[in-house]
């Protein structure tokens, strides 16, 4: 994966510990930004049958700090359309902050949707 290598990209698969076999999603930090920037956009899915038991919320804790203290970045940043309520839920619990309305920001089956910017800035580096 030329992303890897270029260091522009990090995904990892949510896993069950009591299956390990099993993959119930993906989570990543993607279109990371070196330099002065230090940044990276946070998406991640889960199996619908695993949603609202904490594994979502685990694995963005995880990759926080794994972003933060491995990567020394700056900042993360997720999307998320105002309907998902729990992926909201999700971000907040894990200390993003709403940074405001980004309108028409992307393309969803066709349609473009307005999206919650949430951020998460690494304080430690200030």
């Amino acid at each position: 994966m030329a992303d890897c290598k270029e260091k522009t990209a990090f995904r990892f698969y949510i896993k069950l510990v009591e299956q390990p076999e099993k993959i119930i999603g993906i989570i990543g930090l993607n279109n990371v930004v070196w330099g002065a920037f230090c940044s990276a956009f946070l998406g991640y899915k889960l199996d619908e049958q695993f949603i609202n038991q904490g594994y979502m919320s685990m694995a963005v804790s995880m990759i926080t700090q794994y972003a933060f203290e491995e990567l020394h970045l700056h900042r993360i940043e997720a999307n998320v359309m105002p309907r998902n309520q729990a992926s909201l839920r999700v971000l907040q619990k894990n200390q993003f902050e709403n940074e405001g309305i980004s309108k028409y920001y992307l393309k969803i089956n066709g349609v473009w949707e307005d999206h919650i910017h949430m951020v998460k800035i690494n304080y430690d580096m200030h």
